[in-house]
C-alpha cells in the first residue's frame, strides 16, 4: 500500500511539472510517515531538477544597443559559439532565439518526439514534389527544427554520431583546407565528456575521444537486451560485426549507441553551454527574439540585425561580426531577406541586392524509408508507467531513460558507395498498439491510408519496422522565399529521390532486409514481411522492384537532418556561399555557422558534427580577432 500511495503520488508531482510548470514545492507530511516523507522528498528534488535545467535568463535588448557579436539562433551551434566567445571577457556576446526555454519533457529521453509539431519546433513545411512525401497529408513532408534554447538538440534524439572521416576528407578534398578528419578529430575530443563504461574499455577510446569537456556522452540505460541480441546475432550471421562504438575506426557492422546524456537525462547543446555559463556579465541571451534582417551597409559591412520581440522592433548593432546560427532554413532565408542570395530570386521579390551568391541552394537531408514492416511471434507484457517514472526520476533507468531500439543500428555499403551510406533502424510495436503507432505516424503526417495499413498489421501481430536511412542521398534541394515577409516560411523544395541513385541504394537496402528476416533468429521468432494495404501500391506484384519502387516514395521521411543550404567552398565561383572560414562571400564582418556550411551531409545525425563544426569556427574567430 505505501508503494502504491509512493507511486501515485509520483506521478501527480510529475503531470504537475509537466503540465504546470509551476515553482518547485516542498512536500509536507505528518511525522508518522517517515518513509513516505523521505521518497517524497527525493521525488520533489528530481522533479524541481528537471524544471532547473530547462530554465534561462531573458536579457532585454535597448534599442541600438552595441555588442561585439551577435549570434542568430541558440541551437546546436549558436550555444557553443556564444560560450566560447563569451569566454574573453572584453568581448560582449548576444545571442538570440526566436523561442523560449524547452519543454520539461525535453529531459526524459522517453519522451523524446513529444515536441513535434508544438511551439517548440518549426515543423517547416516542404512544397509537394512528384517524387517524394506521396503517402503523406497534402503530399507535403514536414520538416522538424528546434524553435527553443538549445534548437533541435533540445527536441531530437540524442544520438552522438559523428560520421565518417571519408566524410570530412571530402570536404577538405573540395578545396575547404582544415576541414578534414584530423583536424575535425581535436573537436569532437575538445567538446566531449565521454562517459559510456562500455566505450572507455575499448583500447582505443583514448586516441578517439575526450574526457572533461562540457558535452557529457553515455550509453543510454533503459532495457532493449532482448532486441540487442536478437538483432547482433542476426547481423553476425550475415557476416557483420558487432561493436560498442560507431565513433571509434569500425563503421560497418551492428552498432550500440551513446547519447547526448547526463546522468541519463538529456544533454542538449543549451545544457552543456549555455545553463552554466549564462551568468557571465558579456553573455546575454535574449528569448522569444525573431530576427528579420541583416543590416549591411554600403561598404558591404554586416553593422548588425533587426529584430522583434513582444510585438516590438529592435535594432542591435554589432561592432566585429554578426554569426548566423539559425539553421539550414532559416539561415539562407535570413541572407536573402537581407539582400545576399540569387539575383533573379531576389528581384523578383523586390528586394535590394547586395551579393549575388547561391543560397538555398544545395539542399540536402537523409531520408527513412518505413515501408518495411516485419511481424513477429511475439508477446510482450505490459509496462507499467508508474514504475517506469520512479524508475527514471529516482535512479535514471528503464525505459525512459532511452529513446526504445533507436539506441541500436546497422551500418551497409551498397555496390555504388565507397563507404557504408546506409544505416539501420529498428523500430517495435506491441500487438494492438493502436494508440503509439497512430501518435508516431500522425506527428509524421502520414495520411489516413498509410496510417490505416500499418494499423492493420499490427491488430494481428507483434511489428517491426526495419528502417533504412539513406546517409548521403544524391539527391539535392532548394529553399526560396515565399515573399518578402520576413513572417512568412520559405519554399522548401527537398529533392528528394530525384535522382535514381538513391532509388537504387535504397532497394539495395531492402535485399539486405530480406536476408535479415531470413536469418535463423529471425525465423525463430516467426519474422514474416508484411504487405502494405496501399490503393496507390495495390497493383503491383507484392515485393517485386515496382511494389517497391511504389512504397518508397509513400514512405519515406526526413530525418529532419537539413543541410547544405549556405555550403562552402573556397571562391564563390564555385558555387559556395561562405569560404573555409565560414565568412559569407563579399560581404564583411558576417559568418555563417551550422549544418547549412557543409558541402555534403555527413553519414549519420548531424548534431555532433554541427557541435564540432561550432567548435571548429569559434577557434577560428577568435584567432582572427587576436
Amino acid at each position: 500500500m505505501v508503494e502504491l500511495v509512493t507511486f501515485s503520488l509520483l506521478c501527480v508531482l510529475l503531470y504537475y511539472r509537466v503540465t504546470r510548470g509551476d515553482d518547485c514545492i516542498t512536500t509536507q507530511t505528518d511525522s508518522g510517515a517517515v518513509y513516505i516523507k523521505e521518497l517524497e522528498e527525493a521525488i520533489d528534488a528530481a522533479s524541481c531538477s528537471l524544471v532547473h535545467a530547462v530554465t534561462y535568463s531573458d536579457y532585454d535588448v535597448i534599442d541600438e544597443e552595441e555588442f561585439d557579436f551577435i549570434v542568430v539562433g541558440a541551437g546546436s551551434a549558436g550555444c557553443v559559439v556564444a560560450n566560447r566567445l563569451s569566454e574573453n571577457p572584453d568581448w560582449r556576446v548576444l545571442l538570440l532565439e526566436a523561442g523560449g526555454d524547452p519543454d520539461i519533457t525535453s529531459e526524459i529521453p522517453g519522451f523524446n518526439g513529444a515536441a513535434l509539431n508544438t511551439n517548440l519546433d518549426w515543423h517547416f513545411p516542404t512544397e509537394p514534389q512528384p517524387t517524394n512525401c506521396l503517402g503523406m497529408v497534402n503530399k507535403s513532408c514536414t520538416l522538424a527544427a528546434g524553435k527553443t534554447i538549445g534548437g533541435s538538440s533540445s527536441i531530437g534524439g540524442m544520438l552522438y554520431i559523428r560520421g565518417n572521416p571519408r566524410d570530412y576528407n571530402h570536404w577538405d578534398n573540395l578545396g575547404n583546407y582544415g576541414w578534414n578528419y584530423r583536424n575535425m578529430l581535436h573537436y569532437f575530443k575538445k567538446s566531449e565528456d565521454l562517459r559510456s563504461v562500455e566505450v572507455l574499455t575499448n583500447e582505443d577510446a583514448r586516441v578517439f575521444h575526450g574526457r572533461g569537456g562540457y558535452l557529457k556522452i553515455e550509453s543510454y540505460r533503459n532495457d532493449i537486451e532482448f532486441y540487442k541480441h536478437l538483432l547482433s546475432r542476426s547481423f553476425s550471421e550475415i557476416g557483420l560485426q558487432s561493436f560498442t562504438d560507431v565513433n571509434a575506426d569500425n563503421y560497418r557492422g551492428f552498432f550500440t549507441l551513446q547519447g547526448t546524456l547526463n546522468n541519463s537525462r538529456r544533454c542538449s547543446a543549451a545544457k552543456a553551454f549555455i545553463h552554466n555559463f549564462q551568468s557571465r556579465s558579456n553573455l546575454k541571451i535574449s528569448k522569444n527574439s525573431i530576427v528579420i534582417k541583416v543590416l549591411i551597409d554600403e561598404n558591404k559591412t554586416a553593422r548588425g540585425v533587426i529584430f522583434t520581440k513582444r510585438g516590438r522592433y529592435f535594432i542591435a548593432k554589432a561592432t566585429k561580426e554578426v554569426i548566423l546560427s539559425a539553421g539550414a532554413v532559416n539561415s539562407p532565408k535570413l541572407l536573402m531577406l537581407s539582400g545576399v542570395g540569387p539575383r533573379k530570386h531576389l528581384e523578383d521579390l523586390g528586394i535590394n541586392v547586395i551579393a549575388d551568391l547561391n543560397v538555398g541552394y544545395n539542399f540536402q537531408d537523409q531520408l527513412l524509408m518505413r515501408g518495411y514492416v516485419v511481424s513477429f511471434d511475439i508477446e510482450v507484457p505490459p509496462r507499467d508507467p508508474v514504475d517506469e517514472t520512479f524508475q527514471f526520476l529516482i535512479h535514471g533507468r528503464g525505459n525512459l531513460a532511452g529513446i526504445g531500439v533507436l539506441t541500436v543500428i546497422g551500418y551497409i555499403k551498397t555496390i555504388q558507395a565507397a563507404y557504408p551510406n546506409i544505416q539501420f533502424y529498428f523500430l517495435y510495436f506491441a500487438k494492438n498498439s493502436t494508440d503509439s503507432i497512430r501518435t508516431s505516424f500522425t506527428l509524421l503526417k502520414f495520411n489516413d491510408d498509410v496510417t490505416r495499413a500499418i494499423l492493420d498489421i499490427n491488430y494481428r501481430k507483434y511489428t517491426m519496422l526495419i528502417v533504412p536511412f539513406l546517409l548521403r542521398p544524391k539527391s539535392r534541394g532548394r529553399v526560396l522565399l515565399r515573399s518578402a515577409d520576413p513572417m512568412e516560411y520559405p519554399k522548401i523544395y527537398p529533392g528528394y529521390l530525384t535522382e535514381d541513385s538513391d532509388v537504387t541504394d535504397l532497394l539495395e537496402s531492402i535485399k539486405f532486409m530480406d536476408m535479415l528476416t531470413q536469418t535463423r533468429d529471425m525465423r525463430r521468432f516467426g519474422a514474416k514481411l508484411e504487405k502494405i494495404d496501399l490503393p496507390a501500391c495495390n497493383n503491383f506484384p507484392f515485393r517485386s522492384e515496382l511494389y517497391w519502387r511504389c512504397i518508397i516514395p509513400q514512405l519515406s521521411t526526413p530525418a529532419f537532418h537539413q543541410a547544405g543550404t549556405c555550403h562552402m567552398g573556397p571562391t564563390k565561383n564555385d558555387g559556395s556561399v561562405v569560404d573555409p572560414f565560414l565568412r559569407v562571400h563579399d560581404i564583411t564582418g558576417l559568418r555563417v555557422v551550422d549544418a547549412s556550411i557543409m558541402p555534403t551531409i555527413t553519414s549519420g545525425s548531424i548534431n555532433a558534427p554541427v557541435i564540432a563544426i561550432a567548435e571548429k569556427a569559434s577557434d577560428i574567430i577568435k584567432q582572427y580577432w587576436a
